[in-house]
C-alpha cells in the first residue's frame, strides 16, 4: 500500500500536520500545567502565611489575657497566700472570657498548682516545664500534647516582683479551629496528631472520602514541609508545618484544590482536540485533493506504460501537465522505439540470424499450429563432416557457404512448404503434400552440387532423415524425436537417407535410459565385473585374466557390454566407467594378492580415455593407494582408439610401458591401422580378434592371416593372444604355431571374482600335476 506515490503524499502531509499540532498542542497544555501550578503554588502561599497569622494572632490573644492575670494584685496574693480556691476561680473566669480550652498553673519549681482540664499529668508538666525553662522568665508559646488533644499553649511568668509562678492558656486546635482557619485562608486544613503509638488522630475540613486518601499518605508529611505535594489527596496541592518543632507529633496541612485549574485545563484541551480534529480532517481532504490532481498524470503515464509494457499500442499521451509533458513525450517516442523492437525481436526469434530461415523454436510454433492438421513428409537434413570444413576454409566462409546452402534450399524442385535451420548444420523441411523417395534423392543430388569457395570446389554431403506425418504423427516433441531417429539411422549406416519405421521409438527410449542411468548404476553397485581366463599354452599355467564389465539394470535386465559402451561413448560419460573398472580392478588385484595369488588382469581403454593425459597419473595413484605393483596391471586398446589421434595416443601408451603397465592391441586386424604404426607401438602384446580365430581350420585365408599375425608379432617382439578359442583342436594348433596364450570359452566363460579364483587354483593344479606333457585339457569347471 505504502508504495503507491498517492499514498505516500497523503501519510506525509497528514503525518507533517500531525506532528505540528502534537507539537503544538503538547507544548501548550504542558505550560499550561506549569502555569496552573505556579498560581495553586501561590494562592497555597498566600494561605499559609494568612493561617500562619491566625496562629499568631491566637497566640498574641493568649498573652494579652495572660498579661492581665498575672498583674492582677489579687490574684498573686492568692498565689502567695495559697489560696486555692481563689486561683481556681481567678483561673477559670480568665479562661471562660476569652474562651480557653485549657488554664494551668505552675510553681517556679514546676509543679502543678492547678488545672482546669483533670488530665494534666506527669507528661504534660514535664513539657511545661520545659516551655518554662526555654522562656527565661518571659512569655512563650507552643503547640501542646495534652492527653492525646493538641492545643496552641501560651506560658508567662507571674512575679511579685520575683517569680511566683507560671500561668498558662491554650486553645485546642480542632475541627473547629479548622473550620475557622479555612473561613478566613480559603484552603481546606487538617490537624494531624500522633498519639504515642503512633496512630494519628485527623481534624479536617476535608470530606470524610479525602480525609482517607489523605491518611494514606502520612508517610509524605516531611517531603511536604519542604514542598508542596499535588495528588494527596487527589485533586489536591497539599503543604504540611510542623507545630511542634521538638516533636514530629502535631502537624497542620493545608489543601489547595486544584479542580477550577484542572477544569480550566480539560476545557482547554478539549478545545485544542476539537481543533486538531477538525484541522485533520480538513488536512486529509486537501491532501486527497492534491494528491488526486499530482498523481492522476502519473498514473496516467504508469497505465500508459503498462500497456506498452503487455504489447498494446495506447494512444499517445498528448495533455500532461507541463512539468511531465518531457516524460510523456519521450513514452511517446519510447513507444514507436519498443514497436519497432519488438517487430525486429519477433522476427529474430522465430528466424536463424545467419541465414534468415526459421529457427527450431518457429518449427515448433508452427508443427503446434497445424498439430491436428499435418500430413505429407517432415524431412531432416544434416550436412556430413561439416565440423572439419569449418576448420579447412574458417568460420567466415563457413557461414557463407549455410548462407548458400540456405538460399539452394529455397530453390530447390519440389519446393518445401516450411524451411527451418534446427541447428548449426541441420535443417528441416516440411512438404505438406509429401514428397516420395526418388524426388528426395533427386533434391538430395542438387543440394549436394558443389559450392565454389575461394577458388575451390567444396562438396556437402547431406543425410536426410524422413518421417511420414500420416503413419507416425504426434506431438511436436514426438515428431521431432522420431525425424531424428531417422536421421540418426541415415548417417549409422551412412546411407543418403533413411525413413522412421514403427518401433524405433523404443530403441531410442531404451538408449536414452541407459544413458541417464549409467552414473547412478554406476553409484549404487549395478555394475560388477567378471573375469575371463588367458591360458599360456606353452606352459600349460594361468597367470593372466580379462576384466570385463557387466551391468544388471533392474529395470532392463542384462545389458550388454557393446551396447552401453558404446552410449558412453557418445554421451561423454565413459570416463566415468572406465574409472570404475580400473578402480574395482586394482581392488581385486590387490585382494588376490592378499590371498597369494598373482595375477595380471587386463583392462580395456577406449580412444576417449587415450586422450586423457591425466589418465596415467590417476592409475599410478591407484596402484600405490592398493600396494600393486605396476606389472599386475595391463591395458587394451584396439587398433580403432589408436588411430583417433595417433599421437596422443602412442604418448600416452608410452607412459603406461615407462610405468611398468603391459599393454595389448586388441582386436588386431580388424581395424584399419596401418603397420607402419604397429612398428612404432609401445606394446608387449598383439591380439587375434575372434573372426580370424573361429574360422582358421576350415578357412585358408584365415590359417593364413592367423599365421601371418602371429610371424610378425613376434618378430617386433610381442607375445600373441588368440581370442574366442572354443574348440580343443584349436589349442593343439594354435601350440604348433606359437601362439603364446589362448582366451576362450574353451578354458573357461567370464567368472566372478570368487568364482574365478575357484578355477585358477583348481587349473593350475591340475596341470602342474603332468608338467612335461605337451598340452593340457581345459578345465570345464561345474561353475559355469
Amino acid at each position: 500500500m505504502f508504495k503507491s506515490y498517492r499514498t505516500r503524499l497523503v501519510v506525509v502531509f497528514i503525518l507533517v500536520l500531525t506532528v505540528v499540532q502534537l507539537g503544538t498542542a503538547v507544548s501548550v497544555l504542558t505550560a499550561m500545567h506549569e502555569d496552573r501550578l505556579k498560581q495553586q503554588q501561590k494562592s497555597l502561599d498566600v494561605g499559609i502565611n494568612v493561617f500562619l497569622d491566625v496562629l499568631k494572632n491566637r497566640s498574641k490573644e493568649l498573652n494579652k489575657s495572660l498579661s492581665v492575670l498575672a498583674a492582677d494584685f489579687g490574684f498573686r496574693q492568692a498565689i502567695a497566700t495559697g489560696e486555692q480556691e481563689t486561683i481556681a476561680s481567678v483561673l477559670e473566669n480568665q479562661g471562660n472570657r476569652i474562651d480557653a480550652d485549657i488554664v494551668v498553673l505552675l510553681s517556679p519549681s514546676g509543679e502543678l498548682i492547678s488545672a482546669s482540664l483533670p488530665r494534666v499529668d506527669e507528661p504534660e508538666i514535664k513539657a511545661l516545664n520545659t516551655l518554662a525553662e526555654g522562656a527565661n522568665n518571659f512569655s512563650s508559646s507552643t503547640v501542646l500534647d495534652v492527653d492525646g488533644v493538641s492545643y496552641q499553649f501560651v506560658l508567662q511568668p507571674v512575679k511579685a516582683p520575683l517569680l511566683i509562678a507560671w500561668v498558662g492558656m491554650g486553645f485546642v486546635l480542632d475541627q473547629k479551629v479548622a473550620q475557622d482557619a479555612q473561613a478566613i485562608t480559603g484552603v481546606d486544613v487538617s490537624f494531624i496528631h500522633f498519639s504515642p503509638d503512633q496512630s494519628p488522630s485527623i481534624s479536617s475540613t476535608l470530606a470524610k472520602s479525602e480525609q482517607a486518601d489523605f491518611l494514606n499518605g502520612l508517610a509524605e508529611l516531611p517531603n511536604m514541609a519542604k514542598m508542596a505535594k499535588e495528588g494527596l489527596p487527589k485533586n489536591y496541592l497539599s503543604y504540611s508545618i510542623l507545630l511542634n518543632e521538638k516533636s514530629n507529633d502535631q502537624w497542620a496541612v493545608l489543601h489547595l484544590s486544584n479542580l477550577p485549574w484542572e477544569l480550566s485545563y480539560i476545557q482547554l484541551r478539549n478545545s485544542l482536540l476539537l481543533i486538531f480534529t477538525v484541522t485533520l480532517s480538513l488536512a486529509l481532504l486537501v491532501s486527497l485533493w492534491l494528491s488526486g490532481s499530482l498523481s492522476r498524470p502519473i498514473m496516467n503515464l504508469v497505465r500508459y506504460a503498462q500497456e506498452i509494457g503487455k504489447g498494446e499500442h495506447p494512444e499517445p499521451i498528448v495533455d500532461a501537465p507541463t512539468e511531465l509533458q518531457s516524460l510523456a513525450s519521450s513514452m511517446n517516442e519510447m513507444q514507436s522505439h519498443v514497436a519497432s523492437r519488438e517487430a525486429d525481436l519477433k522476427y529474430q526469434s522465430c528466424h536463424d540470424s545467419l541465414t534468415g530461415l526459421h529457427n527450431r523454436e518457429s518449427a515448433k510454433q508452427m508443427l503446434r499450429e497445424v498439430n491436428g492438421d499435418l500430413a505429407g513428409h517432415l524431412v531432416l537434413l544434416d550436412l556430413q563432416r561439416f565440423r572439419h570444413i569449418n576448420d579447412m576454409i574458417g568460420f567466415a566462409n563457413a557461414d557463407a557457404l549455410l548462407v548458400r546452402f540456405a538460399r539452394r534450399l529455397e530453390t530447390i524442385t519440389p519446393a518445401a512448404d516450411f524451411i527451418a535451420r534446427v541447428d548449426g548444420d541441420a535443417f528441416l523441411l516440411l512438404y505438406k503434400n509429401g514428397i516420395n523417395r526418388e524426388q528426395l534423392c533427386d533434391t538430395l543430388d542438387e543440394l549436394e552440387q558443389p559450392f565454389p569457395v575461394r577458388g575451390s570446389n567444396i562438396v556437402l554431403t547431406v543425410r536426410a532423415g524422413v518421417l511420414d506425418l500420416i503413419q507416425h504423427g504426434g506431438s511436436v516433441d514426438v515428431i521431432l524425436r522420431r525425424v531424428e531417429i531417422a536421421l540418426a539411422k541415415a548417417c549409422l549406416e551412412n546411407k543418403a537417407l533413411a525413413t522412421y519405421l514403427a518401433g524405433e521409438d523404443e530403441q531410442y527410449q531404451r538408449e536414452l535410459t541407459i544413458i541417464s542411468d549409467l552414473t547412478a548404476g554406476l553409484a549404487q553397485g549395478q555394475f560388477h565385473l567378471e573375469f575371463q581366463p588367458k591360458v599360456n599354452i606353452q606352459t600349460n599355467v594361468c597367470r593372466d585374466a580379462e576384466a570385463l564389465i557387466r551391468w544388471q539394470h533392474p529395470d532392463l535386465g542384462f545389458i550388454p557390454p557393446d551396447e552401453f559402451i558404446r552410449l558412453a561413448e557418445h554421451s561423454g560419460n565413459i570416463g566415468l566407467v572406465s574409472e570404475w573398472v580400473l578402480q574395482q580392478a586394482v581392488v581385486q588385484i590387490a585382494d588376490w594378492r592378499k590371498q597369494g595369488l598373482e595375477l595380471k588382469v587386463a583392462v580395456n581403454l577406449s580412444a576417449h580415455d587415450l586422450l586423457n593425459l591425466q589418465l596415467p597419473t590417476l592409475i599410478q595413484d591407484l596402484l600405490q593407494q592398493h600396494q600393486v605393483p605396476a606389472r599386475a596391471l595391463a591395458i587394451e586398446v584396439t587398433e580403432g582408439a589408436v588411430m583417433k589421434d595417433p599421437q596422443t595416443v602412442i604418448a600416452v601408451l608410452q607412459v603406461f610401458k615407462n610405468l611398468g603397465i603391459s599393454v595389448a592391441i586388441d582386436d588386431f586386424g580388424t581395424g584399419q591401422s596401418s603397420l607402419a604404426y604397429l612398428k612404432v607401438l609401445p606394446v608387449n602384446e598383439v591380439k587375434i580378434d575372434r573372426c580370424f580365430i573361429q574360422d582358421m581350420l576350415y578357412n585358408q585365408n584365415d590359417t593364413m592371416i592367423v599365421e601371418t599375425t602371429i610371424a610378425l608379432s613376434h618378430g617386433l617382439g610381442y607375445s600373441v593372444t588368440a581370442e574366442g578359442v572354443e574348440e580343443q583342436e584349436g589349442i593343439a594348433y594354435l601350440r604348433e604355431r606359437g601362439c603364446d596364450v589362448i582366451q576362450g570359452y574353451v578354458y573357461s566363460k567370464p567368472l566372478k571374482a570368487n568364482e574365478f579364483s575357484n578355477w585358477l587354483q583348481a587349473f593350475n593344479q591340475a596341470n602342474s600335476s603332468a608338467p612335461n606333457e605337451n598340452h593340457s585339457k581345459p578345465l570345464h569347471s561345474s561353475l559355469y
